[in-house]
């Protein structure tokens, strides 16, 4: 039997903005996260914009499953601390294999190093481990509509040549 999860301070903004205009009933979210209980709390945060997710636990494996279903990914969410010391060669490798693809990088630490790495290694963004829902919610529809409008661009530019 699963248990919803319960987050007092977040419960309104869950309820009232999930329930408003998001459904991602067309995209997979891919969150690399070695915590369960940290993956739970997003799975459950999520779940009402009907988005696909699919979980790695170590950089290794979202690499493998992202070779594999490259552009089956639309968007992904990773636990900055799970990369390592070099956080920027880990997110450079997963941009190698679909430059497009959005990144937020999730972090433990207010650390503007961290932040620069994420950011010059090619994520879009970063959040904290203390999520405001409204606002991962609010990003993630900004970075999928941003990466919807580009995929579009790029295939109306194959198709004219």
């Amino acid at each position: 039997m699963f248990t919803r999860l319960y987050y007092p301070e977040n419960n309104l903004a869950i309820n009232s903005t999930v329930n408003m205009k998001f459904n991602w009933q067309n995209k997979t979210l891919m969150v690399i996260e070695d915590d369960y209980v940290s993956f739970l709390f997003l799975k459950d945060v999520l779940s009402k914009t009907r988005i696909k997710i699919k979980r790695a636990i170590s950089l290794k494996q979202s690499l493998d499953f992202l070779a594999a279903n490259n552009n089956k990914i639309d968007l992904i969410i990773v636990n900055a601390s799970i990369l390592g010391e070099n956080v920027y060669k880990s997110i450079l490798e997963i941009k190698r294999l679909n430059q497009l693809i959005p990144i937020i990088a999730k972090t433990d630490q207010y650390s503007v190093e961290i932040q620069s790495s994420c950011i010059e290694a090619g994520c879009d963004t970063y959040i904290y481990s203390h999520i405001d829902v409204s606002q991962l919610l609010i990003t993630i529809d900004e970075l999928l509509d941003k990466s919807s409008i580009i995929s579009s661009l790029i295939l109306k530019g194959k198709h004219q040549h």
